[in-house]
């Protein structure tokens, strides 16, 4: 049955690179523009990104990581009270105006740790610095990825936030905002620079004494029932629901699907007509198998067998370009994912391409009758 199915699809390789182009390209399209959703998502959940294995404890009216609500800093003390947490990190995240030496300004989101673990800053850096660095005045970390539009900046350069000059002391990698700019400093520089009040902070982050996910969740719970006013995630809990806020509420995600969902109807489209005009060029040949006692559960099933090696070779091949895509992203500094649930959701649509693509030259084939063949 293979065998025949790829004899089938072999003998006219012109049809073949057609159908094999429009899976690619439908594919790889679909795969592109999820994956720079899954960047952008990434980049609305803030100080949740890169620090899962924290629990955030933050205000109730904080919908999520990007839209924090301010807790009095004595909170911090009834956490710490509560049985399974080990050390307690306030984080403040403001805004600010940034002024680059270009001239050109930006606004930027402003985060503020706790030193000497810094609970709450990105995890990725490029060689050179060092977190001691941030003790110095003025210092403050930024991401590579907004370097160009600070006019290239490079380490030790200054620039102002809110009309206060500060070097960059350190950069992140992968710690990009979502239409702003990310900015790391103590906690200290982080309130003297937006004048935040010092009884106040934007969430803590906990570390408890265990690695168990289900006892951190467990120990959030009690955090939550215990304290009038809060509400505690595990970092992978907040995360959840600082993307799905996102998905909700931002009309970004709706047209990255729209745009995902014509590139699924274009690829059917594509590889249906081309499909079908194989089909059509070869249908003496189908008619001759169904002449010599070929049934048409015979033929449906060679027909789906090339379906199913339509959509492994489209696939592999999309999928070889989407990494291709995101080594060249990394290498821009611009984000871009691929998760294991999109390679799978890439793999249903190849599948759904192909197999639908091939019910149109399945009817035709169907209803043709032996003897057709004579007459043609």
């Amino acid at each position: 049955m293979w065998e025949t199915a790829f004899r089938f699809m072999v003998y006219d390789k012109a049809k073949l690179l057609g159908i094999l182009f429009g899976i690619i390209i439908s594919v790889f399209l679909i795969g592109a523009q999820m994956g720079s959703l899954e960047g952008i998502i990434k980049s609305s959940i803030g100080i949740v990104n890169g620090n899962e294995e924290y629990v955030f404890v933050v205000n109730n009216k904080s919908t999520s990581a990007a839209s924090l609500v301010d807790l009095d800093t004595r909170v911090g003390n009834e956490v710490q009270s509560i049985e399974g947490v080990e050390k307690v990190y306030p984080v403040v995240v403001s805004v600010g105006n940034v002024k680059y030496q270009s001239g050109n300004t930006n606004y930027c989101v402003l985060v503020g740790v706790e030193d000497p673990d810094y609970a709450g800053a990105p995890k990725e850096y490029l060689p050179g610095s060092h977190f001691n660095d941030l003790q110095n005045e003025g210092a403050v970390i930024v991401d590579a990825g907004d370097l160009e539009n600070m006019g290239n900046a490079k380490l030790g350069d200054y620039f102002s936030i809110n009309n206060t000059r500060v070097y960059i002391s350190r950069i992140s990698v992968n710690n990009l905002g979502l239409g702003t700019q990310n900015i790391v400093t103590t906690i200290e520089r982080a309130r003297k620079l937006t004048n935040m009040s010092t009884n106040k902070v934007s969430a803590f982050l906990i570390k408890t004494n265990s690695n168990d996910p289900i006892i951190n969740k467990r120990i959030a719970n009690n955090i939550t029932k215990s304290i009038p006013n809060v509400n505690a995630y595990t970092g992978t809990d907040f995360s959840d629901i600082s993307k799905t806020y996102m998905e909700t509420s931002s009309g970004i995600v709706i047209g990255f699907r729209i745009l995902v969902a014509f590139a699924l109807i274009t690829g059917l489209i594509i590889v249906a007509l081309t499909m079908y005009s194989s089909v059509n060029d070869r249908i003496k040949d189908y008619g001759t198998i169904k002449a010599i006692g070929g049934t048409n559960n015979y033929i449906s099933k060679m027909i789906m067998t090339q379906s199913i090696i339509y959509s492994i070779l489209g696939f592999v091949f999309a999928l070889t370009l989407l990494y291709g895509l995101q080594y060249v992203m990394v290498l821009t500094n611009n984000a871009m994912g691929i998760s294991p649930s999109l390679i799978v959701f890439l793999l249903v649509s190849t599948l759904i391409i192909s197999v639908v693509s091939s019910y149109f030259s399945l009817r035709k084939i169907l209803k043709l009758e032996p003897v057709e063949i004579f007459r043609m």
